[in-house]
């Protein structure tokens, strides 16, 4: 099962932040613009909806989930700061568990 399509919220605010300045370099004209946001917009408004489902589950049911279900569900969007995040808090752990790297 696929877990993530590989955009992320740091992809779509990469492209919003390209598209204006193509805008004002006037690469592009207000028309293209206008569909690249209405895109990013669908994409932004589909991981709303995933994580409003995420969100609506019964407690039980989250807890019933492993990861991989998780992000199967909430897969489309990761945010690859909260990726960050994620990944100091376990280097984090790891070091106090293993001070010495033993």
């Amino acid at each position: 099962m696929k877990t993530s399509t590989g955009i992320t919220l740091t992809d779509v605010r990469n492209e919003a932040f390209d598209t204006i300045r193509m805008l004002k370099e006037k690469k592009i004209d207000v028309k293209d613009a206008a569909v690249i946001k209405e895109l990013l917009n669908s994409v932004i408004e589909t991981a709303k909806t995933q994580v409003l489902f995420l969100n609506a589950l019964p407690q039980h049911v989250k807890n019933s989930l492993s990861t991989d279900e998780a992000k199967a569900i909430a897969g489309t969007l990761v945010d690859r700061d909260a990726e960050m995040d994620i990944t100091m808090h376990k280097i984090g752990e790891s070091q106090r568990k293993n001070p010495l790297g033993k």
